[in-house]
């Protein structure tokens, strides 16, 4: 049973979870932040304000897997640590596991879920930074092979409304690219990632406090609307609103841009909707028939799906008619 020839191998999958968990312990706790020089087990006890025994078993845990080194009773973060947890790069994953662990906890409900009981669950406002965090992690190549995308399809397009655009990736790299973009996101979104990614100091970047399902209240109207992993939140009655909204705010021949997994087109749809199911009201994944259907019921043409090389997601275009 646990080393068979199937496809997932559960023994090895519960060792990978438990150090998925410990690495981001560690990582919460401060620990790698703190070895970024060599200290010893009592200054470091101290600094942290830690449990001895605690931090003691974590420590040399840490040194088995090879995410620190110890020497002379002496331990610093390892070499190859240093880009996932302490330097901001494209191998960084210091800002995701956070995330990822808030992600297991809301999976370890699934029983009660499948039962259809809806589990009594922390406020979303605690976890916003957490969350911003973790999709600001993400590397800016993934943000730039969208609007590559999208603007070599819309190359007179002059702005874009970024809905739910969070801590700013997409919006920066339109920007970058001498568009003028809107951030959209709710209330407690803005605030946060107005001062904590310093988006408030970028030229030719606003930034609007709103809830888009209820209403997108903008005088202007825009050459490009993007929603980037907006799609899956939502129930297909939902996302039906939003794509209405959406078209009635472009420009004639503005592009809507649609970033998500798409079942049938991304090897990640199945699973990730089961991460909707644990972590949302009404969210799951949508097939392209579907998509298509919503595009052109809501006032688009020129359909398009896109197959993107990172993170195996789709890039869905349609132009307003």
């Amino acid at each position: 049973m646990w080393n068979s020839n199937t496809e997932l191998d559960i023994e090895k999958a519960g060792d990978d979870a438990t150090k998925l968990v410990l690495l981001g312990s560690a990582l919460k706790a401060g620990i790698f932040r703190a070895l970024d020089t060599e200290k010893n087990l009592a200054t470091l006890k101290k600094e942290l304000k830690a449990d001895e025994r605690a931090l003691f078993i974590v420590l040399e845990a840490l040194c088995s897997m090879g995410y620190i080194e110890k020497s002379h009773d002496m331990y610093v973060i390892a070499d190859k640590s240093r880009p996932l947890f302490l330097l901001h790069g494209e191998e960084y994953v210091g800002g995701y596991l956070p995330h990822q662990m808030n992600i297991l906890k809301s999976w370890l409900l699934l029983p009660d879920i499948i039962r259809g009981e809806r589990p009594e669950k922390e406020p979303v406002p605690r976890d916003i930074p957490v969350f911003m965090d973790a999709m600001a992690s993400r590397p800016d190549s993934i943000a730039e092979e969208a609007v590559n995308n999208i603007l070599s399809r819309a190359k007179d397009a002059k702005n874009v409304l970024d809905l739910g655009g969070g801590p700013g990736k997409y919006s920066k790299a339109f920007v970058k690219r001498g568009l003028k973009a809107v951030l959209f996101d709710t209330g407690e979104v803005i605030d946060h990632v107005s001062t904590e990614f310093n988006l408030n100091q970028i030229e030719n970047l606003s930034l609007v406090k709103g809830d888009f399902i209820k209403d997108i209240d903008l005088k202007e109207k825009f050459d490009i609307i993007f929603l980037g992993n907006i799609c899956h939140i939502y129930s297909e009655n939902n996302n039906r609103k939003l794509i209405k909204q959406v078209c009635d705010l472009l420009n004639k021949n503005g592009i809507i841009a649609i970033e998500d997994f798409v079942r049938g087109r991304s090897p990640h749809a199945e699973i990730f909707a089961v991460n909707m199911l644990a972590n949302s009201e009404e969210g799951n994944t949508w097939s392209e028939a579907q998509y298509r259907e919503w595009l052109k019921d809501g006032g688009f043409h020129g359909i398009e799906v896109i197959d993107l090389a990172k993170k195996g997601k789709q890039l869905i275009l349609g132009f307003k008619v």
